[in-house]
């Protein structure tokens, strides 16, 4: 569908709508947080709000039982930002556009957004885990283009994650986003290894007595088959329960030789 750049002018004429897309900035949140964090506004207001920003673009939706919960999609600004702004775009914003071009050149029913939901409790306190996924990132963590490269994580806003192969070079696997040590850390971008993909990940740490509960959202936008989904959510488990919980818990860490 294209988009009119008109329609994305009104919306953010407002500033209740421009202060809806930078509540939406964090993590989605479903139409009741947003009016609760308007009170100004009633909820019949902020739904007509929110239509103004879902005609744009600029708001995706989905519904899980009785509440919808809404997206920030930055395509379109990114897009208005490509046109009139600056011809040489961010890296950041030319992976959104070439993803959304090659979200368009294949059959929507190949588009698809997954949602994957982990918790573990781990024996060890919400800094330790949360320095164990940011200082100590590169002790653990498997998923790598080069068996002997190092990958870290920029715990600061704006910073990244990413990998430095061995012989110069390396990748950029997210920015982050949102900060807020130890307890959050929102990860945004391409995500490492999914061609055509976008991931928004959400970590959280909460103390609990001795031990900290580690929740681990990841939501993946686009031409995912069942077998990749698969494929993520099997990831995921081993990333979390094995490689992430042995490192904080028992000190093992990763091998090049053993991935090699």
């Amino acid at each position: 569908m294209k988009l009119d750049s008109d329609d994305v002018w009104r919306a953010l004429a407002s500033p209740y709508r421009r202060k809806i897309l930078d509540l939406l900035r964090e993590d989605p949140k479903t139409t009741g947080e947003i009016t609760r964090s308007l009170p100004e506004l009633s909820r019949f207001a902020v739904m007509q709000h929110l239509g103004v920003l879902e005609e744009s673009g600029l708001v995706l939706f989905r519904k899980e039982g009785r509440q919808r919960f809404n997206y920030l999609n930055a395509i379109p600004l990114t897009e208005i930002y490509d046109r009139w702004v600056n011809t040489l775009a961010s890296g950041a914003a030319e992976t959104t556009l070439h993803f959304k071009r090659y979200a368009e050149e294949k059959s929507m029913s190949d588009f698809r957004q997954v949602q994957i939901e982990h918790e573990v409790r781990i024996k060890a306190s919400p800094e330790v885990c949360f320095h164990a996924l940011t200082r100590h990132y590169n002790d653990w963590f498997p998923h790598r283009y080069k068996p002997d490269s190092e990958v870290y994580c920029d715990a600061e806003l704006g910073g990244t994650t990413g990998e430095r192969f061995a012989k110069g070079g390396g990748a950029i696997h997210s920015t982050v986003v949102y900060v807020d040590a130890p307890h959050k850390l929102v990860l945004s971008g391409p995500g490492a290894m999914l061609d055509g993909c976008s991931v928004y990940a959400v970590h959280s740490f909460e103390a609990d007595g001795d031990s900290t509960v580690y929740k681990r959202r990841m939501d993946v936008w686009g031409v995912v088959s069942a077998e990749a989904e698969q494929g993520l959510r099997q990831g995921s488990q081993f990333l979390i329960e094995k490689c992430m919980v042995e490192f904080i818990e028992q000190g093992i860490k990763y091998s090049a030789k053993v991935q090699a």
